[in-house]
């Protein structure tokens, strides 16, 4: 006989309680909630899907660590961009685009030059020509005229097949 469901696991699934009760069996545990909009979505295995109110990409990055994105990854999954290259960024959800600079990207985070400070905690989307994806704000910090964001990769599509690496000159 199955155990029974703990019921501290529940409570933590978008629609526990009242809001889920007219789902079937089984696909509660199969949902979870867009990284952006917080739009409820269901779990897929497809690298390529996306929100429906958004437009985000779901796809978790394989690993939150370095260790294990590196793993999977390899060091030539790595996309680089150069730091005059401009990318667009949603500061939450609906937000206009802000256009931003590049200052640096890893398999699990980013840095980019931007006009305006970002409260840490605070979840964007990042579009670029070889990158898509959803992070959240580690650090904001003044430098001169424009703000050094530091954040934390959530979710990302990786638009180009091979890496593009940066430039060492400015």
């Amino acid at each position: 006989m199955a155990d029974p469901p703990d019921p501290s696991a529940t409570a933590a699934w978008p629609l526990a309680g009242p809001a889920g009760a007219d789902l079937a069996p089984g696909l509660l545990e199969a949902l979870r909630r867009c990284a952006l909009c917080q739009h409820p979505v269901v779990l897929t295995a497809q690298h390529d899907a996306r929100c429906p109110v958004c437009h985000s990409p779901l796809a978790a990055l394989p690993g939150h660590d370095g260790a294990a994105a590196h793993d999977v990854l390899g060091r030539r999954g790595a996309v680089r961009r150069d730091q005059s290259h401009v990318a667009l960024i949603h500061v939450g959800w609906p937000s206009p685009p802000v256009a931003v600079r590049w200052r640096d990207l890893s398999l699990t985070g980013l840095s980019l030059y931007v006009p305006l400070a970002v409260p840490a905690g605070q979840r964007l989307r990042l579009i670029d020509s070889a990158i898509d994806g959803v992070a959240e704000v580690v650090r904001c910090r003044p430098q001169g005229r424009v703000q050094v964001l530091h954040a934390r990769l959530l979710t990302a599509q990786l638009l180009q097949p091979t890496g593009v690496f940066i430039s060492t000159t400015a």
